[in-house]
């Protein structure tokens, strides 16, 4: 795939980690006559990093931005691609930079992607396909929110020391009612965020699941749960009720009222390319991040 326009997507209100990098990028790619893009939101702050000089790049609105780039370069931290993955169409790859700390699914980190950069805008990159999952609010018959979800959808209750109760059905089956705070539905790149802190496995990114882990159960024989990607699970709410909200990769949240039905599911076509870092295996990653498998 040829490489002509690149879009940049900024980590939400920073400022002082892009002063250097973000001109030097924009410079980069221009000498190598590729086109930058920015969205019109980040326009202010992007004429404020460049102090006023000329980027010499467009600003498009949102769905412009995620429709017509060739490429998506995420600047950040993991919510940052997070979110950029869950807006693309689809058909455009992403190259996750990590600003941040932890950054576990952001595969390169500031010093090294330009030594990676010069292959990918040449096309010549390996790319994972990670799936999104839809995930759909039914009140009284009706789709009342929809959006897609990358990492995990969480439905948790909004008051302290009240457990919920559920209702999960996978397929139209009943597989348990659960006393808990509730329940986290992650895909398996999300394996290793809120559903390991909850006692959820790793699972490996590649493998083709969804992930069902309890938030703290009141019972000790509700575990975490592994199913096949393809299931169609159903929550419902049962009584007494109590005040829930839905979360979808921890950046937008809707309230659940007492007779609501969350529907998740696979959706086969909805599949972004992730730029992958061929120098740092999932394993690396873990060992890196989570000093996972090592001896004290």
């Amino acid at each position: 795939m040829s490489i002509h326009t690149v879009g940049i997507a900024l980590k939400p209100q920073a400022m002082a980690e892009f002063h250097g990098l973000l001109p030097n990028l924009c410079r980069w790619l221009q000498r190598r006559k590729k086109q930058v893009t920015f969205r019109a939101q980040d326009k202010e702050r992007v004429q404020k990093i460049f102090q006023r000089q000329d980027p010499r790049a467009l600003f498009q609105t949102e769905k412009s931005f995620f429709r017509d780039n060739d490429l998506l370069i995420s600047l950040g931290g993991d919510g940052t691609l997070i979110g950029v993955c869950r807006r693309n169409t689809g058909r455009i790859p992403v190259l996750g930079v990590n600003l941040g700390r932890l950054g576990f699914i952001t595969p390169y980190n500031k010093t090294e992607f330009f030594d990676h950069l010069e292959e990918v805008i040449a096309g010549r990159y390996k790319a994972d396909r990670h799936p999104l999952y839809h995930v759909g609010i039914e009140r009284k018959g009706k789709l009342v929110h929809q959006q897609y979800f990358f990492n995990d959808a969480v439905l948790a209750k909004n008051d302290i020391a009240r457990m919920v109760y559920l209702r999960v059905e996978a397929d139209g089956h009943h597989v348990y009612n659960l006393a808990a705070d509730g329940i986290i539905v992650s895909s398996t790149t999300g394996s290793t965020a809120y559903s390991l802190a909850a006692g959820g496995p790793i699972v490996h990114p590649e493998v083709a699941a969804l992930l069902l882990s309890p938030i703290c159960p009141h019972s000790l024989t509700h575990r975490p749960l592994v199913i096949p990607e393809k299931t169609k699970l159903s929550l419902r709410l049962l009584p007494p009720f109590q005040s829930m909200s839905l979360t979808v990769d921890g950046q937008e949240v809707f309230a659940i009222e007492e007779h609501d039905v969350i529907h998740l599911n696979h959706r086969p076509a909805k599949r972004v390319p992730l730029v992958k870092n061929v120098d740092r295996p999932f394993y690396d990653t873990l060992k890196e991040k989570f000093i996972h498998g090592r001896r004290a």
